[in-house]
């Protein structure tokens, strides 16, 4: 009877984490989708250095949607290493996808030390937007961002990985190679 009582325990365990899992599933998908129709919101968008940006540019790409601010140190060392990821699998052949490319939206509040770290950086070949209202601003509501994030995005416009640490999105990159 006591094994009995705890095999019902368990299978009340194991079957509230499924449910928990399948909720928390859904909501990604959820969120994933909305994801998906943001990155269309930002054709069109002007751009920190002149020039807007395509949404057609960055159809059937790998895209790094790269959330940091020019004052954070974290974020500029994330920037170098976005660098090397970017030139790694910029060729690259993808489950659902082709090359990537990286959308750099600043969390500044002031135009010129933004400039200043995108050229010191050597960050030009990134897409780079800001609306100058820091952490308020409307792109990381968008996208519910807080903090210096990185959401890698796939193809379909799917959330695949969100992370800070560019190891992870390193990581998620190979595994998607085809």
């Amino acid at each position: 009877m006591i094994n009995n009582k705890r095999l019902k325990t368990k299978l009340l365990i194991v079957g509230g984490f499924a449910s928990l899992m399948l909720l928390s599933s859904n909501k990604k998908e959820a969120e994933s989708q909305v994801y998906a129709d943001q990155i269309s919101s930002i054709d069109g968008i002007e751009q920190v250095c002149g020039g807007s940006i395509s949404s057609d540019s960055l159809k059937g790409k790998m895209i790094v949607l790269n959330f940091w601010a020019s004052y954070d140190a974290q974020s500029r060392i994330n920037s170098y290493k976005l660098l090397q990821l970017k030139q790694e699998f910029e060729g690259r052949q993808f489950h659902n996808g082709n090359g990537i490319d990286v959308v750099s939206i600043s969390l500044d509040k002031f135009k010129a030390p933004l400039r200043k770290a995108i050229q010191t950086d050597g960050t030009e070949s990134f897409h780079h937007i800001c609306d100058y209202k820091g952490i308020d601003s409307d792109w990381a509501k968008l996208f519910d961002v807080y903090r210096p994030v990185n959401l890698l995005i796939d193809a379909d416009g799917m959330v695949v990985a969100r992370d800070f640490n560019v190891q992870t999105l390193n990581s998620t990159l190979e595994m998607l190679c085809d």
